[in-house]
C-alpha cells in the first residue's frame, strides 16, 4: 500500500511488524517491503517456541502507533526488535511515521544505532 501510494520501491520501504511469542511477550520484526517475515526464523532468532503477529490492539498498547504506522524505533515500552540482514543493503529507508498515512526516511545505521536490533535473517521472499 505505502508503496503504490508513494511511488517509493518497496525494497526502499521498511515494515515493523508487531509479533507475540507464546507467553504472549510482544517482540518487532523489521523487513523489507518486499519481504515478509517467515515466523519459523523468527521463532529461530529469537529463541521461542512459537510467534504469532500480535493484535491491533496490542501492537498499538506495546508500540504506541497504530498498525500500519509502526516505526522501527521509539516505542512505547522497551520492546526486542529483530531487523532484517536484507534492510542492511539501503543506506535509507522509509518507514511507519507514527500514522498510517506518514512514511518517513531514515538512515539504516542509525535505526541500529538507536535500537540496537538483532540483526539477522527472518525473511522469507
Amino acid at each position: 500500500e505505502a508503496s503504490l501510494a508513494s511511488g517509493i520501491p518497496l525494497e526502499q520501504i521498511a515494515k515493523t511488524l508487531v509479533f507475540v511469542d507464546q507467553d504472549s511477550k510482544p517482540l518487532i520484526a523489521v523487513v523489507r517491503a518486499d519481504s515478509t517475515v517467515s515466523r519459523h526464523k523468527l521463532e529461530s532468532s529469537s529463541h521461542t517456541k512459537s510467534v504469532r503477529i500480535a493484535s491491533d490492539d496490542v501492537a498499538e498498547k506495546v508500540t504506541g502507533y497504530p498498525t500500519g504506522g509502526i516505526a522501527p524505533l521509539g516505542h512505547k515500552r522497551k520492546l526486542p526488535v529483530y531487523l532484517d540482514e536484507k534492510v542492511l543493503a539501503n543506506e535509507y529507508v522509509w518507514c511507519g511515521g507514527g500514522t498510517r498515512t506518514r512514511l518517513v526516511k531514515l538512515k539504516v545505521k542509525d535505526i541500529v544505532g538507536l535500537v540496537s536490533p538483532q540483526i539477522c535473517d527472518i525473511s522469507a521472499p
